[in-house]
């Protein structure tokens, strides 16, 4: 019998997380009709997360309420995303690519969020400056050391990440890395 770390190691996966990966494919046709925030915000909503638009207050969480293609009027970017309880995945990352506004991402309670998600991050190294990380249970010490390159992070939450082993040996190396940012570390 396999006997596995933890609970959350990824070769314990539901059995259809094949379905997830559709859900998460990234269709640059999407991209090249439509923007890469519209495209993004189409994938996120699909998958349970929530954006928050510029100049925009409230996160938008029902897909169904995107305006339709051809009533909008000035372009919307992303601004914030909220992916707390979502079915989204690293596969569905490269939506971010294009993505110039987003400054704040929450992946709390993402059982299809860990490390390769995280190195993907990359895309918003340009933009982002608040990340919340909490309960995810596939994020090793090594996906939160990714989180380097995001050096215009200003605020890291990191709480409830069971496949972390060294915390404060992680927190260390991020906070050398990452001057500006407040990081929590629980």
């Amino acid at each position: 019998m396999l006997k596995l770390k933890n609970q959350y190691t990824t070769l314990k996966r539901p059995l259809f997380y094949w379905l997830v990966a559709v859900f998460n494919r990234v269709d640059e046709k999407r991209i090249k009709e439509l923007g890469p925030d519209r495209a993004c915000a189409e994938w996120l909503l699909r998958n349970g997360a929530a954006v928050q638009w510029t100049g925009g207050r409230a996160y938008l969480k029902d897909y169904n309420a995107l305006p339709q293609e051809t009533k909008v009027v000035r372009p919307s970017y992303i601004q914030g995303v909220d992916g707390t309880n979502s079915g989204i995945s690293h596969e569905g990352f490269p939506h971010f690519s294009g993505c110039k506004y987003v400054l704040e991402m929450k992946l709390v309670n993402c059982v299809y969020i860990g490390n390769n998600a995280l190195d993907l991050l990359y895309l918003l190294k340009d933009s982002l400056q608040s990340l919340e990380i909490s309960n995810c249970g596939n994020v090793t010490d090594a996906g939160l050391k990714h989180l380097k390159i995001l050096q215009k992070l200003k605020m890291l939450k990191l709480s409830n990440l069971p496949a972390v082993e060294n915390g404060v040996l992680v927190t260390e190396e991020l906070k050398k890395s990452l001057p500006n940012c407040q990081i929590n570390f629980q």
